[in-house]
């Protein structure tokens, strides 16, 4: 994955335009054809002096076409666009900072810099189409809010005045790309709402925006990502679901559990090792969570929960996360284990996770090791997992279970690293005491050179 430029700054341009027209027709041609002319009448707004703009938090308001600002001495046409940092507060991950050194990869923050429109209204989590209804008038007025979420990057040291028509031109674009999304998905009546969503792509260092209509499930939208995937040269595996939307430093706090902590982890060194990782995006599970008190047996149903918020964040299920008895009767209906199980603080293992990974549609694969001295003998086969498939892998000896989200490899010598993701971790989710005591790169001695273990090792399905 290429990292975003963190040395540009984000600007993050979000609000409700309100779009009005007239259909003189109502049947699809009609529909398509009056909402097309309405969001052509609403870009000439956007490229008139009556778009406004407002930082959030900050006392700044702004005219781009006209260039005026209520901070005009303070923001000039010619000033660098890092001025602004002085005037509107960013959004940036402050809990990197907390992040002991000795642990963390040295990760620029982000800068996103938000602005408003005004109207704001944020992207609803479910739309529902517009429906015409033909009242027998010769012309139907409608009137609806267009939710805008755009992005623009920046160079620090470019000129304010130039950035302003950048962020015009932006918001026209994506107007421009909503109606193509109205176009493409209205049905009969029923005018689907578009949505924008912002991802991280392995060919970009920035941000790639995606126009879909809300309440279209992802089956009927991979038509569309297949036509992307092959505009934008990605491999057959998901980017461009919706569940995997770039997290902005928001949106992270907002979360129960901590995302995607191993990012944030120095890998061993390239000179010395092929470095294999998990893909996308996954939420931590660990003892003591969500008032559950599991210490010493609940370590595999946390790893599942894990395995299974990677399913949920790359768009193959969406399903909330099982809670432990949850999990135990899921097991009693698929014949593994009796009903003595459910509310029992018994243990389980990597059969009983494939089982439960089975009754969601996902295969595994298990793999036995007869002893910790032997699991360098599968870095390859773990290595080949994790390029290939790019799933969290669950470990279980007894009675400890982890979850391994990567391997180093030495084929000349042999040597490997393990990143392990302990759910035995009991402290507070902090980013910080997460970082510096849940996760790490591990030597061959972590394995109990005695201990047999099995690994299971999730299949990704296919599809983007």
């Amino acid at each position: 994955m290429v990292p975003l430029d963190t040395n540009d700054l984000l600007f993050r341009i979000r609000g409700g335009l309100y779009l009005d027209g007239i259909l003189n027709k109502t049947d699809e041609d009609g529909i398509k054809e009056g909402f097309s002319e309405a969001i052509k009448d609403l870009i000439a707004k956007v490229n008139s002096q009556s778009f406004v703009l407002f930082g959030w938090e900050s006392a700044l308001y702004m005219w781009p076409k006209s260039r005026a600002s209520t901070l005009p001495t303070e923001l000039e046409e010619t000033s660098t666009c890092k001025s602004i940092l002085k005037l509107v507060p960013i959004e940036v991950n402050d809990y990197l900072k907390k992040i002991p050194a000795r642990k963390s990869v040295k990760i620029k923050p982000l800068k996103v810099v938000n602005l408003e429109l005004l109207f704001e209204m944020t992207r609803p989590d479910v739309a529902e189409p517009v429906t015409i209804r033909n009242n027998n008038s010769a012309r139907i007025h409608f009137r609806l809010v267009l939710p805008i979420d755009v992005v623009v990057f920046a160079n620090p040291e470019d000129q304010w005045g130039q950035l302003q028509d950048q962020f015009v031109k932006a918001v026209s674009t994506q107007l421009y790309e909503m109606d193509q999304c109205i176009q493409r998905y209205t049905k009969r009546k029923s005018v689907p709402i578009p949505q924008a969503f912002h991802f991280e792509l392995p060919v970009s260092t920035t941000l790639t925006t995606v126009i879909y209509p809300a309440g279209y499930s992802e089956k009927d939208l991979e038509p569309q990502r297949k036509e992307l995937h092959h505009k934008l040269g990605l491999e057959d595996k998901p980017y461009l679901r919706r569940s995997m939307a770039y997290s902005f430093p928001n949106d992270d706090l907002l979360n129960t559990h901590l995302r995607t902590i191993h990012k944030y982890i120095p890998p061993p060194s390239s000179e010395d090792f092929q470095v294999f990782v998990v893909h996308g995006s996954y939420t931590y599970h660990h003892y003591l969570q969500d008032g559950i008190n599991d210490g010493g047996w609940g370590c595999a149903y946390r790893t599942l929960q894990t395995i299974l918020s990677w399913y949920n964040y790359q768009g193959y299920i969406n399903v909330p996360i099982p809670t432990h008895e949850k999990i135990q009767q899921m097991l009693v209906t698929a014949g593994d284990k009796g009903p003595s199980i459910v509310g029992s603080t018994d243990w389980i293992g990597s059969f009983e996770i494939r089982s439960v990974l089975n009754s969601f549609g996902i295969t595994s694969k298990i793999m036995n090791i007869r002893s910790g001295s032997e699991i360098a003998l599968a870095a390859r086969e773990l290595a080949e997992h994790f390029e290939v498939q790019g799933t969290p892998v669950m470990v279980g000896g007894e009675p400890l279970a982890h979850t391994l989200l990567g391997v180093a490899w030495n084929e000349e010598t042999g040597a490997v690293r393990y990143l392990i993701l302990d759910a035995h971790y009991t402290g507070e989710d902090d980013w910080a005491s997460v970082i510096d005591k849940a996760i790490d790169w591990k030597h061959d001695d972590f394995w109990d050179p005695l201990e047999p273990y099995n690994l299971c090792l999730p299949q990704r399905s296919q599809g983007v």
